[in-house]
């Protein structure tokens, strides 16, 4: 792009979101794609400018008039350029410019490099929003408020009620256990999905489902980066819609015990969801209570930063120069980070010293069982238990080598 910069060139954007101003920036993006990058007000007018399909010449004149000095044009086309926010088939010279190049200019760049290609399905995208309307109606405010409630109130009061281990036993068998557990998992996690699907629906937008990780935990995520285009008080219904359903269908499964009904099912869907509903509070993963507590305090990528952050600490612990750029995180953030950088590195580490102390351990017995089951008869149900099983493993294994794969991928 950078080559054929005349006065006379008009570049074109895709119909681009402009957020409400906060500390002094705006959330900037496009819609369809839940790409979204924070702006300062000299490239929010830069963005409004080339908007209105002013030619370079005019836009340059503009911002000089209004803020004392010409604007690096070149960097900041190539900084929005790399966001996907100008339209391909109408941006002169566009594979002249660097891949991912910044876009720091007098205090206007869009900050750091290429957005990541949306992964996923898309929910829902045909659903009208009128349709769903009625879950962000003030009655089914009431609902939702009874389901929060409910949960805590019945395991304070009534400790009959308190799942245990010993609820994942659905069945007898082993692998017949193992596969009613996970397909009832796996149902539960899609319909947790799904209703953050079906709010962010009722907003307007589209979210997109597909399988990452957290840490070590193998999960299914519905992204939702296109409520970026809604005021931030608006985004809490779909950031707590699938921890809201739990805990609904969670006070069903409670009152349901509380009525007598002690079904083996009824136990483990509770059992199953409980241990949902407390990996969302694990705020040092991306879980949908660390975007609750993003959005309340008007963060960017507070993980992300976190990271980077701790990687030039340590950097600088061995004498060597930082390797990112955190200028343009605001200082607001950077002091967030300190203290949540600890949490980050404490939560992490206590999950991984429990992946190596417990849950290992407990695997490489139950596959040692299993591949001992293998010397049984083909007939009798130890054999089928054992290749039952170290299949389930092996396509849950294969499924996380898959998924950190595909993020190394779409990150490069």
């Amino acid at each position: 792009m950078t080559s054929t910069l005349a006065d006379t060139t008009v570049v074109r954007l895709y119909p681009l979101h402009i957020g409400e101003s906060e500390d002094g920036v705006c959330e900037v993006g496009r819609v369809d794609t839940g790409d979204f990058v924070e702006l300062p007000v000299e490239g929010v007018d830069l963005v409004r400018w080339l908007g209105e399909g002013l030619p370079l010449g005019e836009v340059r004149r503009r911002f000089t008039e209004r803020y004392g000095t010409e604007p690096d044009l070149a960097d900041f086309l190539d900084g929005i350029a790399s966001c996907g926010f100008v339209r391909a088939d109408a941006a002169p010279g566009a594979d002249d410019g660097p891949a991912g190049a910044g876009a720091s200019t007098t205090g206007a760049g869009p900050g750091t490099g290429a957005a990541a290609p949306r992964r996923g399905l898309a929910l829902l995208a045909n659903l009208s929003p009128r349709r769903v309307a009625w879950l962000l109606a003030p009655p089914m405010r009431l609902l939702y408020v009874a389901g929060w409630l409910t949960v805590p109130l019945l395991l304070a009061f009534v400790p009959r009620l308190r799942p245990t281990p010993a609820d994942a036993f659905l069945l007898d068998g082993v692998l017949a256990n193992a596969l009613v557990v996970a397909a009832v998992a796996w149902t539960l996690v899609l319909l947790h999905e799904l209703a953050h699907a079906a709010t962010v629906r009722a907003l307007g937008v589209t979210g997109r489902l597909s399988i990452s990780r957290r840490l070590w935990f193998l999960v299914a995520q519905t992204e939702m980066s296109a409520v970026r285009s809604v005021p931030r008080r608006r985004r809490y219904a779909p950031y707590l819609a699938g921890l809201t359903w739990d805990l609904l269908l969670m006070s069903a499964g409670l009152l349901l015990q509380l009525a007598g009904v002690h079904e083996r099912l009824v136990r483990g869907i509770v059992y199953t969801l409980t241990l949902s509903v407390v990996y969302q509070f694990l705020v040092f993963m991306r879980t949908d209570i660390y975007f609750v507590l993003g959005n309340w305090l008007r963060l960017g990528d507070l993980m992300g930063d976190t990271r980077r952050w701790l990687a030039d600490r340590a950097r600088r612990l061995v004498g060597r120069a930082a390797a990112h750029d955190l200028a343009g995180v605001p200082a607001r953030e950077l002091r967030i980070i300190r203290w949540y950088a600890p949490c980050y590195l404490l939560g992490s580490l206590l999950v991984t010293v429990a992946l190596l102390t417990l849950t290992v351990p407990a695997m490489v017995t139950m596959v040692s069982l299993a591949v001992d089951g293998l010397d049984a008869p083909p007939d009798g149900p130890a054999f089928w238990n054992g290749v039952g099983f170290l299949a389930l493993v092996a396509l849950q294994l294969a499924t996380f080598g898959w998924v950190v794969v595909t993020e190394r991928r779409t990150a490069t």
